[in-house]
């Protein structure tokens, strides 16, 4: 391994992704800042070999490394133009009642980055696609290589987004040859840190640390911490994206709107069918919007960017990538649905979603019980909702997160319907990995999780105060009476006469 290389690269991504988020202006937590930084600078650092590629530089050690500095240079141009001295609060250290949970956690952590670092790339996808171009690419120092002469008729694997050929060019050469797919830990450590926190600021972290022991566990979702493939990271970036628009329509600031549809752009960098997926995501602001009743023009102008973008990094993916890049005929086209007035296809696969993925003895091995585990949770907030009389709704928070799960639910069936390739073992079985975060937010916001937050707040603050009868009595004082002078003040006007 090139440790100073590593560490060029890591410092690259912080920089950079530090940079884009002094432009948006984002009020976070140093911790979240410094994850959210780091998280961001992958895919940006990603494009270096793109525009050395199309400026038809040969792609070498020397000639990455400077596209990858001036990329970070761009970026950090925001924060050159308005760089303040940071100030860290004080450090919020993990109570002991934590320390079980994210021990096990860390084991974990440790356990997938030894993966990414020591063990070559296995998935078949990678290895007839993104894996074999950059290997290729580092071999003859040129992205479109000798690769394309072999008959790969039967996969469409070298039609895909260059994120990962990129982030595996660039770490093949300048960090930890052969492998290269270190960048993975890169994005996956910083990003279950940032998920730690917002969870912490929600709920009692004996809790927060639960959650997240929870979500580390769930089989799949843990195996592609280190088994490259799109979709860890197209999940961590779709999650973003709906993360801040949350936060928009809580606190109405721009700033949060913008960086989501930004978020929003590089999910579809990375995966380009997720540009269906926010279109139905972008129907909850204007459901919100339509609600209060907001100006109609505001309203098309905000939609209208909130699909631009994502849309404009589909035709990036599509259009610049696969057109210059790979030098064989491919039309988008070809791979829609050529029957879609038959919708009994839709159902068919809502079904088998359903049977074979969620509800069926797969789901157990791919999911674990984290999926039951939240509906059982669900079912007891509804029956405290229904039974509470004082009839305490949920969270706006909490009904957003739903939404967000139903949207992912009804939307993967629906992608399915669109383009057949979208298998159901594979690409659906992955594409359900959104799904998870959003069910960490709800139950973060849970009701009943809430209430047991509140209860052990209460008895640790009761364990750190004193009881009332050990407490030093507070003695009384006598109220003075109106008018009265103390003694030591002369009143002028007063004396003998």
């Amino acid at each position: 391994m090139n440790f100073p290389g590593l560490i060029f690269l890591i410092l690259a991504h912080f920089i950079s992704g530090r940079g884009i988020l002094q432009l948006f202006k984002l009020q976070l937590k140093p911790v979240q800042m410094v994850c959210l930084s780091v998280v961001l600078g992958v895919p940006l650092v990603s494009l270096a070999p793109c525009f050395i590629q199309l400026m038809h530089i040969p792609i070498t050690f020397n000639s990455v490394f400077a596209g990858v500095a001036i990329v970070t240079l761009l970026c950090s141009i925001p924060l050159l133009i308005g760089f303040k001295r940071p100030s860290f609060g004080k450090i919020e250290w993990p109570g002991i009642y934590e320390l079980p949970f994210l021990l096990v956690c860390l084991g974990l952590v440790v356990l997938s980055v030894w993966r990414c670092y020591y063990y070559p790339p296995t998935a078949r996808d990678m290895l007839a696609g993104p894996e074999l171009l950059a290997e290729f690419a580092v071999r003859e120092k040129t992205m479109v290589s000798s690769v394309f002469t072999v008959d790969l008729h039967t996969t469409n694997n070298y039609f895909k987004s260059p994120y990962i050929t990129c982030l595996q060019i660039i770490y093949k050469l300048l960090a930890t040859p052969p492998f290269g797919q270190t960048w993975m830990s890169i994005l996956f450590i910083p990003f279950i840190i940032f998920m730690y926190s917002m969870l912490r600021e929600r709920i009692h972290p004996f809790l927060a640390s639960l959650l997240l022991f929870l979500f580390l566990t769930i089989p799949d979702l843990f195996a592609y911490s280190f088994v490259m493939l799109y979709d860890y990271s197209n999940m961590v970036f779709f999650f973003l994206g709906f993360y801040f628009l949350l936060r928009h329509l809580e606190n109405r600031r721009t700033n949060d709107f913008a960086f989501s549809v930004f978020m929003f752009g590089l999910a579809t960098y990375i995966r380009v069918e997720t540009v269906i997926l926010v279109g139905l995501v972008s129907l909850l602001p204007l459901f919100v919007f339509f609600r209060e009743k907001q100006d109609i023009k505001t309203i098309a102008t905000r939609w209208a960017i909130m699909m631009a973008v994502p849309t404009a990094f589909y035709f990036i993916c599509i259009d610049l990538f696969v057109r210059h890049f790979v030098p064989l005929p491919f039309n988008a086209s070809n791979d829609i649905n050529k029957n879609l007035g038959d919708v009994s296809y839709l159902f068919d696969r809502f079904k088998e979603i359903n049977d074979k993925l969620i509800f069926g003895a797969q789901g157990k091995v791919v999911y674990g019980l984290f999926l039951y585990f939240f509906l059982g949770l669900l079912m007891i907030d509804i029956v405290i909702f229904l039974t509470n009389t004082k009839k305490q709704r949920f969270s706006k928070e909490a009904m957003y997160a739903l939404v967000g799960v139903t949207i992912i639910y009804v939307g993967l069936p629906i992608l399915g319907y669109l383009l057949p390739l979208f298998d159901v073992m594979n690409t659906t079985k992955r594409g359900l990995f959104k799904l998870m975060p959003m069910i960490l937010l709800y139950m973060s916001n849970s009701r009943l999780l809430q209430m047991i937050s509140e209860w052990l707040k209460k008895l640790e603050s009761g364990k750190k105060d004193a009881p009332p009868q050990l407490r030093a009595p507070v003695a009384k004082v006598a109220p003075k009476p109106v008018g009265t002078v103390p003694a030591n003040v002369k009143v002028k006007g007063k004396g003998k006469r």
